[in-house]
């Protein structure tokens, strides 16, 4: 697809004047539209549902509702990417103590991206409309959904996240960038019990886009929650389940209860819902009676009983157990430098592997911590010089060879094609191997060499760097060699393996100097990304604590991150497409002057999904990523097991 049709994909998104139905997507595998939409399209009537067997024999027993009074009236219908398929079996796959478990199939916002990637269709709102200057939207959500107890799902769930969860200073002490346009959240108002609207001061042309981006939930179950929250609940009363919980502040019970892997009370509008919490066992999700998707045969998603995420520390020794056949399916994790590895035991293992286009700008990124402790790292690291020189010294064709197979492409940080803002100039930036020119550049910053070839720092002392690296491995191999690299142009170098938790401690604690770290950004969006600061923001932790909190904590970010910062703002806000590619021109090539992102190997281009050859509807050429939702925006409801 060429960059003009995506812009154009695109401005019809931000600027759409009439409500949304669905038609405008085709009933192609892996599209998901709303019933009457669907019918319209296919010609075919869908005037009875079906549910798995174990669901039913509960309808029997008087457990449960009829199947059609627990759908909503106009249920999203899932056309399968490769056939209808069967109820029954369990996806088993592993995860480590963080978000990428169980996290990674939870993807149900208002609205999701299409199978393109580029363009939105309806989910839990049916439709939508956004007024010509890009300033008040309205919602409609599908009449009848219910959460996982069988409580109905209405803009009642949607004001309370809005005015008790983020207009509430204990729990939201800062406004996030994404639902606001400059330093002011927008207004919700409700309409009616299914009818919304959001309204903001100054043009947001994003912000569909940006509700059809992974962790943009504007909707909480108020029924449950509201149980612990002091606007509803007497002060001794929540005092009492404070202490019983063993916390200090009736915030920190809340936003504990709101876990959802951990609590297995939680209402939930997916798929599956918790039945185990996560520990050292892993954890258990059930099928979720209430859930309000159906293939084109009127049944009831979800195919699968049942995901059991394994706990895992290390994810060679999980892979070596996927490999085995003791996983459906796994790409988070999996590590392309064992490609060959899991190819060749295809198979013993009785599966396929994918290679999944992905928007991973970096295979990794490195990154220079600008609000390090030392204050003469802080200066050193903060002269784009140096930056420059540490990125020039880098052999990217040599990591490449090394351990991506030449898979992916030796090159410099920036936005992914298929942006309509991406040029070869940004990702050719500082790109080359020229360890001459880094010496040149660290002369030139008056970093001077001892008699034994180190470089020394203006206060005299041994320019002494450490990289923290951690899983996946291959991480840690591109940082010993990128260790060697630096410590060739006389910057002594080395590294130290993190284990994941502490890892993340050290970053958000703001005590590391260099790290390596992969993220993610959509083609078209830059927000929630390290490329503003307001995703991964290990390469100034206290500068992305500032922007997040509105200046309250942090430090004040220099007048380049300022600058891009304010043309992020005025970006999400630009209706015109062509306008607005060029304030993203900007941004990146504040990032390719600056190169605040150095990337070692380059863009990976592919991740590796590992498939049992009986898991069907697995998609093989879908874009993966955080901005998607991870295997949350394949549709896993749609998975099954031929077995």
């Amino acid at each position: 697809m060429n960059r003009k049709r995506l812009s154009m994909l695109f401005l019809v998104g931000c600027i759409l004047l009439t409500l949304v139905t669905g038609l405008a997507a085709a009933a192609e595998p892996g599209a998901q539209l709303n019933l009457d939409a669907y019918e319209k399209l296919s010609g075919v009537s869908i005037s009875t549902f079906n549910e798995a067997p174990e669901l039913a024999e509960l309808v029997t027993q008087g457990v449960l509702p009829p199947v059609s009074e627990r759908l909503p009236v106009n249920p999203a219908v899932v056309v399968p990417i490769e056939e209808v398929g069967r109820y029954g079996g369990t996806w088993r796959r592993y995860g480590h103590l963080d978000w990428a478990t169980y996290g990674y199939l939870l993807h149900e916002p208002l609205v999701r991206w299409a199978p393109d990637g580029v363009t939105v269709e309806p989910n839990l709102a049916e439709a939508w409309e956004a007024s010509e200057d890009a300033t008040k939207f309205t919602f409609r959500l599908r009449e009848g959904i219910k959460w996982s107890d069988g409580e109905p799902f209405t803009v009642a769930d949607v004001m309370f996240w809005y005015e008790d969860v983020l207009l509430n200073k204990e729990l939201t002490p800062a406004i996030p960038t994404w639902i606001r346009t400059g330093d002011n959240p927008p207004v919700f108002t409700a309409v009616d019990d299914y009818t919304f609207t959001v309204e903001f001061d100054s043009p947001y042309a994003l912000f569909v886009e940006q509700l059809a981006c992974s962790g943009t939930q504007v909707f909480a179950p108020k029924h449950y929650l509201k149980q612990f929250h002091p606007k509803y609940v007497d002060e001794d009363e929540l005092t009492a389940l404070v202490q019983e919980a063993g916390f200090e502040a009736w915030y920190q019970l809340y936003g504990n209860l709101t876990n959802v892997q951990t609590n297995t009370d939680l209402p939930v509008l997916y798929a599956w819902k918790l039945t185990r919490e996560w520990g050292a066992e892993g954890l258990r999700a059930e099928r979720n009676p209430y859930y309000w998707k159906v293939d084109p045969e009127g049944k009831q998603l979800p195919y699968l009983d049942r995901v059991a995420v394994y706990y895992t520390s290390d994810w060679e020794i999980a892979f070596l157990r996927v490999i085995a056949g003791e996983s459906e399916m796994q790409a988070v994790g999996s590590n392309l430098a064992d490609y060959p590895l899991y190819m060749q035991n295809r198979e013993r293992g009785n599966y396929r592997v994918y290679l999944l286009p992905g928007v991973f700008p970096t295979e990794p990124a490195m990154m220079f911590n600008q609000t390090v402790k030392d204050p003469v790292l802080r200066e050193i690291f903060r002269d784009p010089r140096f930056r420059q020189a540490m990125s020039v010294a880098i052999n990217r064709e040599e990591l490449n060879d090394l351990f991506f197979f030449d898979l992916a492409d030796p090159r410099q940080a920036t936005i992914p094609e298929p942006s309509p803002f991406y040029e070869d100039a940004f990702a050719e930036a500082y790109a080359e191997y020229d360890p001459e020119r880094a010496k040149a550049l660290l002369d030139e910053m008056g970093l001077e060499v001892d008699k034994e070839g180190w470089r020394l720092r203006p206060d005299g002392k041994r320019l002494e760097l450490t990289i923290e690296a951690r899983q996946p491995d291959v991480w840690v191999d591109v940082a010993e060699m990128v260790e060697k690299y630096w410590r060739d142009v006389g910057v002594a170098t080395v590294v130290q393996v993190r284990e994941n938790a502490l890892w993340w401690a050290r970053v958000d604690a703001n005590e590391h100097q260099v790290v390596t770290q992969g993220f993610m950004t959509h083609p078209l969006m830059i927000g929630s990304s390290s490329l503003n600061l307001t995703g991964w923001p290990a390469w100034a932790p206290l500068w992305a604590q500032w922007i997040s909190s509105g200046g309250a904590t942090g430090e004040k970010p220099i007048p380049e991150v300022l600058e891009l910062m304010e043309l992020w703002e005025e970006y999400k806000g630009t209706v015109d497409a062509d306008a607005r590619n060029e304030l993203g021109r900007k941004m990146m090539q504040i990032h390719a002057d600056n190169v605040w992102i150095i990337n070692a190997a380059g863009r990976a281009k592919p991740t590796v999904a590992i498939v049992h050859n009986d898991f069907r509807n697995a998609p093989s050429d879908w874009l993966y990523g955080g901005p998607y939702g991870m295997e949350g925006g394949f549709h896993p409801e749609q998975f099954w097991l031929d077995r």
